[in-house]
């Protein structure tokens, strides 16, 4: 078989969508585009960058599309995320988790000698020395931000003191350059009214704010201000505090922004582009049929049992993940049927998790597969 899957042969063939061998992961190419396009503009237009958030699709193709139309390098959750996207030559990678043990600081050393803008984050004083010891030995130096915690009891620093101390920190060790500072709290992003989600936005920036006016009555005003995210870029902006807004979802969209009100003038401006197609394999009872996607092909992790089936079912239907590789769809009329081999389209209820279920993007233009991309950086090291 090709390393690209049963569907190779599809590729070019008008209607070749409605041809893909299941369960598939498909991706919409102009609903993708019109995605990134719709972010850039919003960007331009309120002064800030988009800085992508790669983690989302683990994709050097997706990756290259972002940036051409105008994101900022992009941002990664893992050390392997950023050898890929170095590797893909995207440049300005940001690695917005720590890096602390010495393999991992090793490899960090080994990709600042061919990475071009590598960013990394810290919030400990000794990893600022771990980065400076991994600069030197790279002969290059590494820009590095310091982290705020934002009330969301993840990494960062909550005390401003220490913070602007950390700084200094950053400063006066040789082979780091000091970028600026980075404040992500994402509990609100998906809170669907989005005056509630404002109110709680605008709070969770003051410490950010808060610490880039001491930085900059110090004469270390802060280059890079990242954060924010999807559920939050049209809030964001408004304190002109962030330089750059770290959005990841909104490429693709799933079920867990699907009834988010986005902005308050356009409330869904993202379509969702990824979908996952699956078949129908039994319909030996009355009532619903059994399909060939189940806890391996769709992810449920968020609590959202039920994917929502964007096409292929009776209206009413309900889909439900029963097995590691079988899912149910139930029907709200008794006499609805489906037959063995019809197919449905499925709205993942978490992109980033169902992504790392496959190999690959199967990439269609309206009823026609154009291609098979793959998903680079599934790896977790």
């Amino acid at each position: 078989m090709n390393p690209r899957g049963p569907n190779v042969h599809l590729i070019g063939v008008d209607g070749s969508r409605h041809e893909l061998g299941t369960p598939a992961l498909i991706l919409d190419l102009d609903a993708m585009d019109s995605n990134i396009a719709s972010l850039s503009a919003h960007a331009t237009a309120n002064d800030y960058l988009v800085r992508p958030v790669a983690k989302i699709h683990k994709s050097v193709e997706i990756t290259r599309r972002q940036v051409a139309a105008g994101g900022y390098g992009t941002c990664v959750a893992t050390l392997n995320e950023a050898e890929v996207m170095v590797d893909g030559d995207i440049e300005d990678v940001l690695l917005f988790t720590s890096v602390v043990t010495p393999p991992k600081l090793d490899r960090l050393a080994i990709l600042n000698e061919r990475a071009v803008g590598l960013t990394v984050v810290a919030d400990h004083a000794g990893n600022v020395a771990q980065l400076g010891e991994a600069a030197r030995r790279s002969g290059r130096t590494i820009k590095v931000l310091g982290d705020i915690e934002m009330g969301s009891r993840r990494t960062g620093i909550a005390d401003e003191d220490i913070l602007v101390k950390l700084v200094h920190q950053i400063v006066d060790t040789e082979g780091l350059e000091y970028a600026g500072v980075q404040g992500y709290g994402g509990g609100h992003m998906s809170m669907s009214d989005f005056g509630e989600r404002r109110k709680i936005g605008l709070e969770v920036l003051n410490p950010v704010v808060s610490a880039v006016e001491r930085l900059e009555s110090l004469d270390l005003a802060p280059e890079i201000v990242s954060g924010g995210g999807t559920g939050t870029h049209d809030i964001d902006h408004e304190l002109g505090v962030l330089t750059e807004i770290q959005a990841g979802t909104y490429v693709v969209m799933d079920g867990n922004y699907l009834d988010v009100d986005m902005r308050r003038d356009d409330t869904r401006p993202f379509s969702p582009a990824l979908f996952v197609r699956s078949t129908v394999i039994g319909n030996a009872q009355p009532g619903f049929v059994v399909t060939d996607a189940g806890l391996k092909e769709v992810d449920v992790v968020l609590g959202m049992n039920h994917p929502v089936i964007q096409s292929g079912a009776p209206e009413g239907a309900v889909y439900s993940v029963v097995g590691d590789d079988m899912g149910r769809i139930d029907f709200a009329d008794p006499s609805d049927h489906l037959d063995v081999g019809d197919v449905v389209d499925l709205i993942p209820p978490h992109c980033y998790q169902t992504i790392i279920m496959y190999d690959w993007f199967h990439v269609v233009r309206g009823d026609t597969l154009v291609d098979i991309w793959p998903v680079d950086a599934k790896a977790t090291w």
